[in-house]
């Protein structure tokens, strides 16, 4: 009697630990905010069907009232086999604050014809804290705030150093321009080098905007990244409208020859860059750009003073394209130095290069842009504005 006894004890163990062992492992984080939408993003520890329930920020408690379930779909049909989920919430107002929680039911079992068998949920505490918040863009008006980190090259717990006395609260996205990881190798280097650092300092109320650098096209996982970093459209390039405010993300590729032989025989950037460029060239001349109040820049290589293969074709595509588009300032990475370069002969708008130890923060209004550049240990090292033209 004791030995059956002991074995449905052990049973029912195993069942609990089953139970217990689904969770959400990951997130949440925003990304690719815009004045209608924005994307949320999250990782379970086994394949699941995910939701969102969102809300505006009216004072009530979030249950106040049901809200509707915002799924992944994929040609109207939910995804239900995945441990990454990304969800757009679409057709939000303008300016406006939004709660949020997210929910994933583990699939235990899925049988031939569609029958699945669902297991547990797990969810975003909305009881000991407040749900997860975010505000979406406003469509006019030029102010606007944000971050942007660079370079830190798998240094999380650097990243959160620098995040620290920063509020968030004001900053309406976080630009990553770049090197965030050495090389993109695994979803747990992902994770370890920058995106729960990311997480416990910001996002999953403040959104990022991705930006790719050279040293985040290499690596066995880089072909993945766009799942991690969703945008509408699926470019890594991509005119953001921040009210007024154009900002342009510019992917700079890698910065060697492709034949070089750190790429394995990877390499086809040239064609790449072409084809961006004429993305370009079509997007300045847009109205929208064209009537932006401020038009600002972010490629991870700076141009106007490299000599490697990947500067001088950049310089050689984008250059005649910016040059002509009423730029007011490039903000760029790469070289792990600060520096600044006023607009000249070659490039006639000024280019800010922020180092790889510490955060640029950017403030839109008043007539100007002004860029801090802050250290370690929160302090302004270098400053600078620029008058709208």
């Amino acid at each position: 009697m004791k030995k059956i006894l002991s074995t449905i004890l052990a049973l029912a163990a195993c069942t609990t630990l089953t139970a217990q062992d689904f969770k959400i492992t990951h997130g949440p984080w925003l990304c690719d905010l815009t004045s209608d939408g924005v994307t949320v993003v999250w990782a379970t520890s086994k394949p699941a069907l995910s939701w969102v329930e969102v809300a505006e920020d009216d004072g009530r408690s979030f249950y106040a009232a049901e809200h509707e379930r915002r799924y992944e779909t994929v040609a109207g049909r939910k995804q239900a086999r995945k441990t990454l989920h990304s969800i757009r919430l679409k057709g939000l107002r303008p300016d406006t604050k939004y709660r949020y929680r997210i929910f994933s039911q583990e699939v235990r079992e899925w049988k031939y014809n569609d029958k699945v068998y669902y297991g547990d949920i797990a969810a975003s505490n909305v009881y000991s804290r407040q749900p997860f918040a975010f505000s979406t863009l406003p469509t006019s008006g030029c102010d606007l705030s944000f971050v942007v980190l660079n370079d830190i090259h798998g240094r999380a717990d650097y990243m959160a150093g620098l995040c620290r006395p920063i509020d968030f609260a004001r900053i309406d996205f976080v630009a990553f321009n770049g090197d965030m990881s050495n090389s993109t190798e695994s979803p747990e280097q992902l994770y370890r080098d920058f995106i729960d650092a990311s997480v416990g300092a910001f996002a999953s109320e403040t959104p990022i905007l991705y930006n790719r650098g050279n040293h985040e096209t290499r690596g066995i996982y880089a072909d993945h990244l766009p799942e991690y970093f969703p945008k509408v459209g699926g470019n890594y390039y991509k005119l953001y409208m921040a009210g007024s405010v154009a900002v342009l993300l510019l992917d700079c590729g890698e910065d060697k020859p492709d034949s070089d032989i750190e790429y394995g025989g990877l390499g086809a950037y040239d064609a790449y860059r072409e084809e961006e460029a004429a993305w370009l060239r079509e997007t300045v001349a847009s109205e929208e750009f064209r009537n932006a109040s401020a038009r600002i820049v972010l490629l991870h290589i700076p141009l106007g003073n490299g000599t490697w293969h990947g500067n001088i074709h950049l310089e050689e595509l984008f250059l005649p394209i910016l040059n002509d588009a009423d730029i007011d300032v490039m903000l760029s990475g790469h070289t792990h130095r600060y520096s600044f370069h006023p607009a000249n002969d070659k490039v006639r708008f000024p280019v800010l290069v922020n180092d790889n130890a510490s955060l640029l923060k950017c403030d839109v209004g008043d007539g100007k842009i002004t860029a801090r550049i802050y250290g370690p240990e929160g302090t302004v090292t270098h400053s600078h504005e620029f008058p709208l033209k």
